[in-house]
This record gives C-alpha cells, structure tokens and sequence, in this order.
C-alpha cells in the first residue's frame, strides 16, 4: 500500500478514536457514574502500561494527549508519585482537565496540565513519554520525539491495529527507536520503545 495512503488511514482511526474519547470523556468529567465507568474500563490498561514501563517516583513523565479526562495522568501519580505532566492540543480539553485534576486532592501536586501539541513541545526534562491512543498525526509526533527525546527514553505508545511498528517503518525511524515490548489490549496495543 502506497505509504501516503497508509498514514492517511493511520491518522484517521486515530481521529475517530479522538473524537469517541471525547464524547465518553466529557460524561466522565461531569457524571460521575460515567467517570467510574470509564475508569474501570481504563485502570487496569494503564497500571499494565506503568508496569511495562518500570515507572518509579523518580522518574518524570509526559502524557501527550491527556484530553478531556486525564484518568492516565492521574492513575500515573497515584500508583508511582512520579511527577508528571500531560498535555493537549485542545484548549477547551485542557480547561476541563484542570478542573478535573484540582478535585483530585491526594496527587494534584504531582500532575500539570498544560496547552501543548506533540509535534513541538519540549521534551528534554521527560525520561519517560506516554503517547495516548487519540493522539495524531501521529507520524509527526514521533517524528518530533526521534529528534528531540533525550537518549534513553522510555516510549509508551497505544497501538491501533499496530500502526505504531508500521508507521516506525514507514518513516524509516528504525534507527531511532527499539520496540523493547508490546502488550495486547482490548482492542488496542501498548508499544515500549526506547529511543536510540
């Protein structure tokens, strides 16, 4: 298939994928039947992730993508104490993140919640980058990320019928990033790489 064709394809599961999560999101933020709901459904997954990442308190960590209901950027500080930050490329999702996080009293001082796009922010004080799965374009994220993560870093990507290794290959990143271990989801994947 025609690489162009192949990332358009790419890009579009993940926008539908960002535009479900939003829709549950915004319920979750407000009715708190759909937030325990939705965290149910995502805790598990996540504490896998942060398993497979061998996240500890030292460590400091980026979520892109954080979006409306930041339940991985919460479950992150709550299960590890590690510092960290996630970020949206959506204003309005980033108002009602904050609200959400400051009614989490127990860890609000470990997570931020700031305005930023994975294509462009700063990622040099972060030894471990989560990418969500609602993230896109995702080849230019990762495109930012093999040039501007330090050596070293931990990568956790969510995977969509295993776009991430495909689109890895497209881009020809192979020298930059070492798929070290995925695991299967429902109806997604988590990727550990480790940026080269």
């Amino acid at each position: 298939m025609n690489q162009h064709l192949q990332v358009f394809i790419t890009n579009s599961r993940r926008i539908i994928s960002c535009y479900k999560f939003n829709f549950l999101e915004l319920f979750a933020v407000h009715v708190s039947f759909f937030e325990k709901l939705l965290l149910s459904w995502r805790k598990p997954v996540f504490l896998d992730e942060i398993d497979l990442a061998g996240i500890t308190k030292k460590d400091n960590v980026l979520l892109i993508g954080c979006g409306i209901f930041p339940s991985e950027t919460i479950i992150i500080a709550e299960a590890t104490k590690a510092s960290i930050v996630g970020i949206d490329n959506s204003i309005n999702a980033v108002k009602l993140a904050k609200k959400y996080v400051k009614k989490q009293s127990k860890i609000s001082d470990l997570v931020t919640i700031q305005y930023g796009d994975g294509t462009s922010y700063d990622l040099q004080s972060f030894n471990v980058i989560f990418v969500a799965i609602n993230v896109f374009p995702i080849d230019n994220v990762l495109n930012h990320i093999a040039r501007h993560a330090k050596k070293g870093t931990k990568i956790l990507c969510k995977s969509i019928d295993n776009d991430i290794p495909q689109t890895i290959k497209q881009l020809k990143l192979e020298n930059s990033f070492e798929i070290e271990s995925m695991r299967e989801n429902p109806k997604t994947q988590s990727y550990l790489l480790k940026k080269k």
